[in-house]
């Protein structure tokens, strides 16, 4: 267990700040990443304006709530990760892709749209909405492995404990393995989300549509020509590989 010298539990409010600086001054890039691909969605969401429930847009105003509350996953996942606590960011990543499985089949499934508006039946499982949006190999790939994450898994303690040290992380450590596969996750699922922001804004107005298309081409090639180099850089997918 690790301790400081006085055998006291550590200050873990100062040993968040360490990591936090040890990761900031590692991934400059990573984070410049994370604030345009928040920035996409702020720009989304300035397009918008407001959104009138009628009964022929069910499909859009889930698809509205779904990348709002997408996007406040990805936010707070952003302080986990930057403070190290890597299990609790991919557990929030895992709610996003979750979210993509919602957004994809919201629209030709009524049980999952009278589950989340009346609160009616039962929501189908996640496994399901994969399947029924051709999907499953991201269920069994991204959604499997950030789920390793979530649940007690051999891997979710591994990340609790230092190989090299033999000690049991009481408070968050930078590790530079454990960041990247958070990023990677978090880029994809934004992209995957970004396809739900453009469809909102072409139901309320075309034109906001393109100019909010043409704001954030850049942004969206930057980050699948990031996850393109950390494929070139570590091999295959971090999901296709066993990091048990």
């Amino acid at each position: 267990m690790t301790t400081d010298k006085n055998n006291e539990l550590p200050n873990i409010i100062k040993l968040e700040s360490l990591a936090q600086e040890d990761t900031k001054r590692k991934h400059w890039r990573e984070i410049e990443l994370f604030t345009e691909i928040l920035n996409v969605f702020i720009s989304g969401f300035n397009h918008m304006g407001s959104f009138e429930l009628k009964e022929d847009n069910e499909t859009e105003y889930i698809w509205l709530l779904i990348v709002t509350r997408c996007f406040h996953s990805i936010r707070c996942s952003i302080n986990l990760m930057l403070k190290g606590y890597y299990s609790q960011a991919m557990s929030l990543l895992r709610i996003g892709t979750e979210d993509w499985f919602i957004c994809g089949t919201c629209q030709s499934n009524e049980k999952v749209r009278r589950y989340l508006l009346q609160e009616k039946g039962r929501m189908p499982s996640y496994s399901s909405l994969a399947t029924q949006m051709g999907a499953k190999d991201v269920y069994n790939g991204d959604y499997n492995y950030q789920s390793k994450f979530t649940h007690s898994s051999r891997l979710s303690l591994r990340v609790l404990y230092n190989i090299n040290t033999k000690n049991m992380s009481i408070a968050p450590i930078y590790d530079e393995y454990l960041f990247l596969l958070c990023a990677e996750s978090l880029v994809r699922v934004f992209l995957r989300m970004a396809e739900y922001m453009g469809r909102i804004l072409i139901y309320l107005d075309t034109n906001k549509a393109k100019s909010w298309d043409k704001e954030n081409s850049q942004r969206i090639k930057d980050a699948v020509n990031w996850l393109e180099e950390l494929r070139e850089k570590y091999g295959d997918d971090a999901n296709n590989t066993n990091h048990d």
